[in-house]
């Protein structure tokens, strides 16, 4: 039987009730950065780092603004495959460039008013001055250079989300099918410019917090993580919509099922990313390498870096090994969420034993608060950007295809 494409189910309207909650989570994650400014701190780095908040918000703001410029990754590879499964849920996709605007506002806080609270490199201190690698490393850590090219990165990214999203869009009206010949090109210089910009903001966001530590994996190792969430993320909109009784059999358990073997391939391509990066590091045992890992192993931080296989990989690989649990959409968001958790975690793990030598439990209940702030931010730009469009491409040519799509 053919979906039916009715206007109750692809025209979204945002219930009271969810603007309430999500505006409740955004008046946690606010809450809880203030807090984080008054917190006992245990620096690393001798008291130059003032406060956890800034650590709490560049956890949220990695995940949440990583996740929106990868979901226009998943379109633009879509495009340029040809791709016909994905075109139903592709709208959400693209809607998730809504947040880009406001995750460029939180990333500038960081680079801007932040950065001497994160990164060692940015003190004028005598043992910062002194220090030969970091001041070999200046050319490209530096405080006007590091906020500037992070924050063209950031626009760059708000550019391409409102041309995939315009385009598209547009389509609905018009069912131009250039449009679609149009997204394709621009889909091919997309993916160039992610590859470049999103390896950037890893190194830098992330890898300078401990300047002296470098892996040549780290890019690709962040972007895996970010890849699976992205996905668990997509779970949790679709199990929210077809909950509130839209979309209908527009998506239907097929592409549920695409969904969760995404979910299940980028597990496994984290973990191998993962092992390698530390089997290599490992292997060679240098000392300028190592030390990044024994941050990690002691100030009480070894238990959490002893769960991250088990909790990232090997309890998600086995619930999505099963067939049916990756068609039903009740069991696989109860998977997502979990994977949305333990990225938060995993990025917490990476942030905060750079400038923090004693794991506090406090810690991760700001980190927490944070983020589900962030999140609360996420889903309400999102999801009052869908009321302004259909929650489908109509005018997408291969939109018959993905609905008739099997397996």
């Amino acid at each position: 039987m053919k979906a039916e494409l009715k206007d109750e189910l692809i025209k979204f309207q945002l219930k009271s009730s969810t603007k309430i909650t999500l505006l409740l989570m955004i008046l946690v994650g606010i809450a809880s950065f203030v807090v984080g400014f008054g917190l006992d701190n245990h620096s690393r780095h001798h008291g130059e780092h003032s406060n956890q908040a800034w650590s709490a918000l560049l956890v949220a703001t990695f995940i949440t603004l990583g996740v929106s410029i990868t979901a226009i990754l998943f379109t633009a590879i879509g495009f340029v495959t040809g791709s016909h499964w994905n075109v139903t849920i592709r709208r959400i996709a693209e809607s998730f460039s809504k947040f880009l605007p406001v995750g460029l506002v939180l990333l500038s806080a960081i680079v801007l008013f932040g950065v001497h609270d994160l990164y060692e490199w940015s003190h004028t201190s005598e043992k910062v001055l002194n220090d030969h690698l970091i001041q070999h490393k200046s050319v490209w850590l530096n405080v006007p250079f590091f906020p500037a090219r992070l924050i063209i990165i950031g626009a760059l990214w708000v550019f391409f989300g409102w041309m995939f999203y315009k385009n598209s869009t547009a389509q609905d009206t018009d069912h131009d099918v250039e449009r679609t010949t149009k997204a394709v090109s621009l889909s091919a210089g997309f993916i160039l410019v992610y590859v470049i910009s999103f390896s950037v903001l890893a190194y830098d966001l992330l890898m300078s917090l401990t300047p002296h530590w470098f892996s040549t994996m780290w890019a690709v190792y962040c972007f895996a993580g970010i890849y699976q969430t992205m996905f668990a993320i997509f779970a949790v909109f679709v199990f929210f919509l077809k909950k509130n009784g839209y979309l209908g059999d527009l998506v239907n358990d097929n592409h549920i099922h695409d969904i969760g073997k995404f979910m299940l391939s980028f597990c496994i391509f984290w973990a191998y990313i993962g092992f390698c990066q530390f089997m290599l590091i490992w292997y060679a045992d240098l000392p300028e390498e190592t030390f990044w890992y024994e941050q990690r192993m002691t100030g009480g931080w070894s238990f959490i870096t002893y769960s991250i296989p088990f909790i990232k990989f090997i309890l998600p690989f086995l619930l999505l090994l099963n067939r049916p649990n990756k068609r039903d959409i009740n069991f696989l968001v109860k998977v997502a969420l979990w994977i949305i958790l333990t990225e938060v975690i995993e990025i917490f793990w990476i942030v905060f034993p750079s400038n923090f030598e004693h794991f506090s439990p406090m810690s991760f209940v700001i980190t927490l608060g944070v983020t589900i702030g962030a999140f609360g931010l996420f889903g309400f730009t999102i999801l009052k950007g869908m009321e302004s469009n259909k929650l489908v491409p109509v005018g997408d040519p291969r939109f018959d295809q993905a609905l008739n799509h099997h397996q």
